[in-house]
């Protein structure tokens, strides 16, 4: 025998029972994206700027256009993935002050990606590459003419909003999306991407190995200013340290003795990062302090990142590697 069900009327008004579900169901209806749609439009907007490229530095106000863009292409489209993410989740990305001790790993962290980015140019462009001129994506390249104001445009434009625009989404953003994964892929796939933003194959190793350095700055201050200010200080070296590295060259009058300074420093740098990072975590160990990245398994793993492919198969992140290769299609042609 079937039991009857008294259909409802269209008509009839919901209970309070039948109100409270619907709207725990409405707050709980998310729509998930995926963090390389964010990559993606960052990528989509530094390609449409290099198509402009031309039109750009043949005006008198260059520096003004490239703030400018630098602000649309990254911190518009981070500002827009922070709003739709919830009230709280600029809490999540760091945005907090350095401590005293963190500052010797900060400066560390720089001097080894100089060295070790200079070692790495010299070793696939050859010493020829010490004389070229810093640039931002293979795109803008700077221009000092030694008046205080245009070095003061250049820090600005070259330095100091690259630095914060590109750790707030990649470093910032991109770092907590993925450490639910485990830190480590948070590094690797955070430098990835990064790497690829530079629309330079030549400068990939430097690029990648750049960005682990900072990421690693990231969690060993636990502070997204201490990634800036290594970032920061990396392209102070690029921009008024680089060009003195092929006079330095001239003065050694050897390849090899060049080298072996730059090998050195690496050396040192890299001790150093590797001995005030130790000291750090042993300082968060004795304050008892837990690390905001390690939370308790999700009791619904399928609602964590999977893997490393399953990052790189997503429909946007091949897009971004479509928008890579193009770009560099444009700067071979």
């Amino acid at each position: 025998m079937r039991a009857s069900h008294k259909q409802p009327s269209l008509d009839t008004a919901p209970s309070r029972k039948d109100e409270g579900i619907l709207t725990r169901l409405r707050k709980n209806r998310t729509v998930t994206i995926h963090p390389t749609v964010l990559v993606l439009a960052t990528y989509l907007l530094l390609l449409f700027s290099k198509l402009i490229d031309i039109t750009l530095l043949n005006r008198e106000n260059e520096y003004y256009s490239v703030v400018i863009l630098q602000m649309m292409i990254f911190l518009l489209p981070g500002a827009v993935w922070c709003k739709f993410s919830g009230e709280t989740y600029v809490s999540h990305l760091r945005f907090r002050m350095v401590r005293a001790d963190s500052l010797l790993l900060i400066i560390s962290a720089s001097l080894l990606m100089a060295s070790g980015g200079l070692l790495l140019n010299v070793s696939l462009g050859g010493m020829e590459s010490l004389s070229q001129s810093f640039s931002l994506y293979d795109t803008f390249i700077s221009k000092d003419n030694g008046t205080i104001p245009n070095t003061l445009y250049l820090i600005l434009a070259y330095a100091v909003l690259p630095a914060l625009c590109e750790e707030f989404v990649y470093r910032g953003i991109l770092c907590h999306e993925y450490e639910r994964g485990g830190v480590l892929r948070a590094i690797l796939v955070s430098s990835f991407f990064f790497t690829l933003l530079h629309f330079n194959l030549s400068g990939f190793p430097i690029y990648l190995f750049s960005g682990i350095i900072l990421a690693m700055t990231l969690y060993a201050t636990r502070s997204l200013v201490g990634s800036i200010l290594a970032h920061f200080l990396y392209n102070i070296f690029g921009l008024f340290g680089q060009p003195y590295m092929n006079n330095l060259y001239q003065i050694t009058g050897s390849p090899n003795l060049f080298l072996f300074l730059v090998i050195a420093l690496c050396i040192i740098s890299a001790a150093l990062f590797c001995g005030e990072a130790a000291k750090l975590y042993r300082r968060y160990l004795y304050r008892s302090e837990s690390a905001d990245y390690r939370k308790p398994l999700h009791p619904d793993r399928a609602s964590l990142r999977d893997s490393y492919l399953d990052v790189i198969r997503h429909p946007s992140a091949i897009l971004c590697l479509l928008v890579y290769i193009v770009a560099l299609l444009i700067s071979w042609l």
